[in-house]
């Protein structure tokens, strides 16, 4: 099963979003296949996965980027999230938003409060104005990554 989970999420994730041959309409190969995953498997198992592909295989900010589109695009923000701040930070500190705002900023923004608001970890009804970059939580992860990340190069 773990080996099935690998091998698909290896699939789902070794592609490029931004590629015009990626899951062109009507032909969405990709998004099929994560909605079969999502049937046969326990979640718990392939969110583990797909935490495993990016922490090991995402090390550049494109990297990082094209994973947190076809994440999105395979509705991973909309599911549980066993650690979602260890994921959110790690998303932020491989990624320099003062370079890459356009591609990654409303992106990385939106996964963060479908997570936290899907896990009710924030209210946006409380707080309308949310901003991840401003939560505690998330700064703290931040921080922790660049230093594992970044000390031990």
């Amino acid at each position: 099963m773990i080996n099935d989970i690998k091998n698909i999420t290896k699939y789902l994730f070794n592609c490029d979003f931004f590629n015009d041959d990626f899951d062109p309409e009507g032909k969405e190969e990709h998004l099929d296949m994560a909605h079969e995953l999502q049937e046969k498997y326990p979640w718990s198992d392939i969110i583990d996965e797909w935490h495993n592909y990016l922490y090991t295989n995402c090390r550049t900010a494109e990297d990082v980027i094209n994973y947190a589109n076809l994440f999105f695009y395979y509705e991973g923000a909309d599911e549980y999230n066993p650690d979602p701040y260890k994921f959110i930070g790690y998303l932020y500190a491989r990624v320099n938003m003062d370079t890459y705002w356009e591609q990654a900023g409303d992106l990385f923004d939106s996964i963060a409060i479908d997570i936290l608001s899907n896990q009710q970890l924030i209210n946006l009804a409380e707080d309308p104005y949310y901003n991840p970059l401003k939560d505690k939580n998330i700064i703290d992860e931040i921080a922790r990554w660049k230093a594992t990340l970044y000390n031990s190069q």
